[in-house]
């Protein structure tokens, strides 16, 4: 029959039995359930037990062993015990146990100083936390999966992980190993370049093997993220330009809808403006264009569509570049927002360069409107032209009032010729 005990300790208040726990872990529970039989909180058991593996590892040591030893809540059985009753894993467990042993006498580590102090109470950890793996439960074992699953040895907890542990981890740890020995002889008969160099060296190797596949799997991440940023880009790229350039001739057709003439044409000129912008997207962005040349061909396109008269003033000029480009079709959109819903006989569009900035103004005194009343389903506002402005690292300000007309200022840095 299994006991159990509380999941979370109660300060001052010890209770027994001592069990593992198995909600309130991070490993194996020892300080959860050490927490919980002590009444203190598991923070400063896991913080002692962290400051006692670097005197010479006994904290990890002391783990291991009671992970091993001590059962877990809601089991009857611990690690060791389970363990002990397989033949044949019990067999394995003492073949590594020599097999460890014999590597350390051979490597003659008690020689290295104080590096054996270290390193053979970690050897001896190592060889009980696979002896763990091998005795724990199947709950325990989904449990360190899951915990394997967020660090970097994930891939040991695959479907093939025992084939990984051989063909990967063991080697890199071996060569880890013998770098660390390589460097405890700094000092020796070969003096202290050759040891610190062939040690290092061995060490990065060893680590390199161990890592790789985290590293991969980073890149591999951090290219997919790339991709899925430059492609968000694209989407949102299109998304503008069917606003700017479909949608408004859709709307103009449904103006003309009479004129048969009329809605043929524009629908040609529709299908040429986006078959070139679909398969040749640079061409309309010559090196001749200019500041003051886009919109000028603003004011043509919204004067030539809606018949309505377009007051331009430009002050200064500079070469097209994204910034340019992008507050352009922004204030394009403005004044197309303008000539179909204000009302308003005339548009008139300011742009101004200098020196720091680029500047862009949209008037009309129409009839003007209330942001809070547009339909959500509208992204013209939004998409066409604040977000296209933040893009270039600008701003966009509407000003609005029903009967008082609308004004939109863009502002984006101009960047250094």
């Amino acid at each position: 029959m299994s006991v159990t005990t509380s999941d979370r300790p109660t300060l001052g208040v010890a209770q027994r039995p001592f069990r593992r726990s198995s909600t309130n872990s991070v490993l194996g529970g020892v300080c959860g359930g050490l927490a919980v039989r002590l009444g203190i909180r598991e923070r400063t058991l896991r913080i002692a037990f962290c400051l006692a593996t670097f005197v010479f590892s006994s904290g990890l040591v002391a783990y291991v062993a009671l992970w091993l030893l001590v059962p877990r809540s809601g089991e009857d059985e611990s690690v060791a015990q389970r363990l002990s009753k397989s033949r044949r894993k019990s067999s394995l467990f003492i073949a590594l146990v020599v097999s460890a042993l014999a590597i350390l006498a051979a490597l003659y580590v008690d020689r290295q100083g104080g590096f054996g102090k270290f390193f053979v109470p970690f050897a001896l950890s190592m060889v009980g936390l696979v002896a763990v793996w091998w005795g724990s439960s199947s709950d325990e074992q989904s449990h360190l999966k899951s915990v394997l699953a967020a660090t970097p040895l994930r891939s040991i907890s695959t479907a093939r992980g025992g084939r990984a542990i051989v063909l990967r981890v063991l080697p890199g740890l071996v060569l880890v190993v013998l770098g660390l020995i390589v460097l405890g002889r700094i000092g020796g008969v070969w003096g202290a370049a050759v040891p610190a160099i062939i040690g290092a060296g061995v060490v990065v190797v060893g680590g390199a093997i161990i890592f790789a596949p985290w590293w991969l799997e980073t890149v591999r991440d951090l290219t997919q993220e790339r991709r899925e940023r430059v492609r968000a880009e694209e989407r949102s790229a299109m998304v503008a330009h069917l606003h700017d350039s479909v949608l408004q001739t859709l709307t103009l057709i449904e103006r003309v809808a009479g004129n048969e003439g009329e809605v043929r044409r524009l629908a040609r000129n529709q299908e040429r403006e986006l078959r070139q912008w679909l398969y040749n997207p640079t061409a309309h962005a010559t090196s001749s264009a200019t500041f003051a040349s886009m919109l000028r061909s603003v004011e043509a396109d919204v004067e030539d569509d809606y018949g309505i008269s377009v007051e331009l003033v430009v002050v200064g000029d500079c070469a097209a570049d994204e910034t340019v480009t992008s507050l352009v079709r922004a204030a394009r959109e403005a004044a197309l927002n303008a000539a179909k819903w204000s009302g308003a006989p005339a548009v008139s569009i300011f742009g101004e360069v200098e020196p720091g900035s680029i500047s862009i103004f949209v008037r009309d005194t129409g009839t003007g409107f209330d942001r809070a009343q547009v339909p959500s389903d509208r992204h013209g506002i939004t998409a066409s032209i604040e977000e296209r402005t933040a893009k270039v690292g600008g701003t966009a300000t509407l000003t609005s009032a029903l009967g008082r007309g609308t004004e939109v200022t863009l502002v984006a840095p101009r960047k250094a010729p």
